[in-house]
């Protein structure tokens, strides 16, 4: 599908000669003499690289036809991460590289997206919020305020998060995937 520079938004994967982006970030520049550019921060597809590429204002581009499909992560087997579509059933294995940015709020049956294209799976979309059991803190110790009203905690998928003061081993918290903070 054809779209301008203008119509790109965060998140969109891009079909370039030289391979799929997905847009990160963005910005819009205009000199005073010279023509409006659009400078887009992107991670290629395959590697998972960033890299930023520009473009003259209202320049035509192609955005991929991707494809996004419900499904559930089932576990995670050393390097290899496997994904099953709801639909058809059909399992998907992706590799560490592919879901870095992602693989510490993985829990087993967690609900999820794929983002296909060309039938091979290029993205995880992972729901805004999601709630963990706190599997070790830190006691809170009473008139200890030092650290902002929050302390370090581990949630049961290994991760490191700030947690408030009151929560202790076994509460449940939400936590926000895009921030990685808690609600």
């Amino acid at each position: 599908m054809k779209v301008t520079t203008s119509d790109v938004s965060m998140g969109m994967i891009l079909e370039v000669d030289w391979g799929l982006f997905k847009v990160v970030d963005m910005t819009h520049t205009h000199t005073w003499r010279g023509w409006a550019t659009d400078t887009f921060k992107v991670k290629e597809i395959t590697t998972w690289k960033t890299k930023q590429i520009t473009y003259h204002s209202g320049t035509t581009l192609e955005q991929a036809n991707v494809k996004t499909n419900a499904a559930v992560f089932l576990y995670n087997a050393g390097e290899s991460y496997s994904f099953m579509e709801n639909d058809t059933g059909e399992i998907f294995e992706l590799e560490r590289d592919a879901i870095e940015d992602i693989e510490w709020y993985l829990k087993e049956s967690l609900d999820c997206y794929l983002m296909k294209y060309d039938g091979n799976v290029i993205s995880v979309i992972l729901p805004n919020t999601i709630s963990y059991t706190i599997t070790s803190t830190v006691p809170w110790i009473k008139g200890n305020r030092a650290n902002s009203w929050t302390k370090p905690a581990i949630i049961e998928t290994g991760m490191e998060i700030q947690v408030p003061l009151h929560k202790s081993e076994g509460d449940v918290v939400t936590v926000n995937t895009l921030t990685g903070k808690v609600n």
